[in-house]
């Protein structure tokens, strides 16, 4: 997105709604972990480019970031969650590295300490810097943001439910926790449903800020 021209953004700007839809992939707001993989966006006019894209109301938006990036652990993943969060997408895709033979990551194996399954998606497991636990953790905070943000049907919700936490990310790492703990993990729910767990965890939330 940060190569985008204003003559590019303004050409779309009369575009139906729904004709374009902008795939931008950020992967990490880690600019140690961005030099690792050989990519130089410049996120300051990258966050430029897409509030105004979003301000013209007619582009929908889709970014990623990638989880198992060499120098990013946890606390640094969770600062590009938010990073990204913040410029609010229609879509938020947590992405998981697939370690792909003849890749670049493929050969950085050793170096990174790269754990990941030996089929097919062949999917990071583990790395130097985020152990399996985190991973594991981030793979709830995905199933929440599938659910509850990119599913557009509980948006005024949670931006409500988004002033009870800190930093975005809190939101969906809670979410997560309250699906395991209760165990409503691995089953089939309505819209309806959905909602009423949601319901249900922002008053158990609310609880215990009153104590």
């Amino acid at each position: 997105a940060d190569l985008l021209t204003d003559e590019e953004i303004e050409y779309v700007k009369n575009f139906r709604p729904g004709l374009v839809q902008f795939e931008i992939g950020v992967q990490t707001a880690n600019s140690e972990t961005l030099k690792a993989i050989h990519r130089n966006p410049d996120l300051t006019v990258l966050k430029q480019k897409v509030a105004k894209i979003r301000k013209q109301r007619n582009i929908h938006q889709h970014l990623d970031l990638i989880v198992g990036l060499p120098w990013e652990d946890l606390k640094r993943f969770k600062q590009s969650f938010n990073d990204v969060y913040s410029m609010e997408p229609e879509q938020f895709q947590l992405g998981f590295l697939k370690v792909l033979k003849g890749s670049y990551m493929h050969e950085k194996v050793p170096d990174y300490d790269l754990q990941y399954r030996g089929k097919a998606p062949y999917e990071v497991l583990s790395t130097k810097w985020l152990p399996y636990s985190d991973v594991l953790r981030l793979k709830g905070v995905e199933d929440m943001v599938e659910v509850y943000y990119n599913s557009l049907q509980y948006r005024n919700t949670i931006r409500a439910a988004q002033q009870l936490f800190t930093r975005p990310i809190e939101l969906y790492e809670a979410l997560a926790d309250y699906y395991g703990q209760e165990g409503l993990n691995g089953k089939s729910w309505s819209r309806l449903q959905r909602l009423e767990i949601l319901r249900r965890f922002l008053h158990a939330v609310d609880e215990r800020t009153e104590t």
